[in-house]
């Protein structure tokens, strides 16, 4: 779940500019997000997912929901979803801020 998340960080500063939601991809390995990279989306390991992004302006500030709950409707992904919270919410500056650390 930790490789998950970080993909999904390095992509939230760049949702939270170009639009109020965006799907972009996530998975649990480095190589399989190298893979579904470099095929343009074309291949997608089983353990990767559509992820979304919505962001929220609130009284100035931006507020990023990152969902984990994807496409699949397998028994597996309804028994996770069922364990694993998959909708969190984040300050995206924070996240930001983050990615710019050295």
């Amino acid at each position: 779940m930790r490789t998950i998340f970080f993909g999904v960080v390095g992509l939230v500063a760049m949702s939270a500019v170009a639009s109020a939601q965006e799907q972009i991809p996530a998975c649990q390995e480095q190589q399989q997000l190298e893979q579904v990279l470099a095929s343009d989306g074309e291949i997608m390991p089983e353990s990767c997912r559509q992820v979304s992004i919505s962001v929220l302006e609130n009284n100035g500030d931006r507020l990023c929901l990152v969902d984990l709950t994807g496409e699949s409707e397998g028994f597996v992904e309804q028994l996770q979803e069922a364990a694993v919270e998959q909708r969190w919410w984040i300050l995206c500056e924070e996240v930001e801020a983050a990615i710019q650390a050295p």
